[in-house]
């Protein structure tokens, strides 16, 4: 057997696969280029999406923390203003000698059954 028919066509098939092949590698390469860059698009997004995440989680605690003190600092101040107006409303009332004090008695008697006889002159 001749061993030229055979080397002529182990060449032919080792030609064509290295043809395909090169013909092949630049679409995939490129497509390989483009997948390679939306990864790192997508994992630059995601980073900074992490980052955002944890900016806004800490400035919701701020907020939370400051709202918090907010509201001790209007209820301490709403209750000693209640306080004081309601000691203002009470000095005011013993010092005008207002009869609806609980504080002091009365100064006139009280009268319990209305004044149903009489008065007589004589």
């Amino acid at each position: 057997m001749d061993t030229l028919p055979i080397l002529a066509i182990a060449g032919a098939v080792v030609g064509g696969a290295v043809a395909g092949a090169a013909a092949c590698y630049w679409p995939m390469s490129r497509v390989a280029a483009q997948l390679r860059e939306r990864l790192e698009r997508s994992e630059q997004a995601r980073n900074g999406a992490v980052e955002r995440s944890a900016q806004a989680r800490e400035q919701i605690a701020q907020l939370n923390r400051a709202i918090t003190d907010l509201r001790r600092t209007h209820s301490a101040h709403g209750h000693v203003a209640a306080a004081r107006a309601q000691t203002d409303a009470v000095e005011k009332a013993l010092a005008d000698g207002d009869e609806r004090t609980l504080v002091l008695p009365r100064r006139e008697a009280v009268q319990a059954f209305a004044d149903t006889q009489v008065m007589g002159n004589g």
